[in-house]
């Protein structure tokens, strides 16, 4: 029997989130990109983050390296800033951008590496997920 399958449109959420990959029957998307809008998904578990990372991040990717237009892949100095926003939320260091898939990733839809201590609720040994927030177009 397969499971039902859903899926969750995060366009009007305000908070910031992580999308925690593993099966789950429910699929998450966003509009992302800046303003070329893509709406990837991703199979899930969303678990949403508190703090002011929304606004870091928002400023970042809308001031003058970006300008609201990081549509196809992020950089090593991007990759960088955003695990500074990362660890000033203080996730105990179990977060981090992935850095095999700066290319998959873009404003507002950043993959990052879970380590275990992050994912021993989930039974999951390491992981993967996608750092999202409200694209700035």
């Amino acid at each position: 029997m397969l499971s039902p399958r859903f899926t969750i449109d995060l366009w009007d959420n305000e908070s910031p989130g992580l999308i925690i990959a593993c099966p789950s029957g429910v699929t998450y998307t966003n509009q992302v990109g800046g303003y070329s809008c893509h709406h990837p998904e991703l199979e899930g578990i969303f678990v949403p983050l508190r703090g002011s990372i929304a606004e870091k991040l928002n400023a970042y990717f809308t001031g003058p390296k970006w300008n609201g237009r990081c549509y196809d892949s992020i950089d090593e100095e991007t990759a960088g800033f955003i695990d500074s926003v990362l660890r000033d939320i203080d996730l105990g260091g179990s977060l981090c951008v992935n850095r095999e898939k700066l290319e998959e990733s873009c404003e507002a839809w950043i993959w990052v590496k879970l380590s275990r201590n992050s994912l021993l609720w989930l039974g999951l040994d390491e992981g993967e997920g996608v750092l999202t927030w409200e694209n700035s177009d």
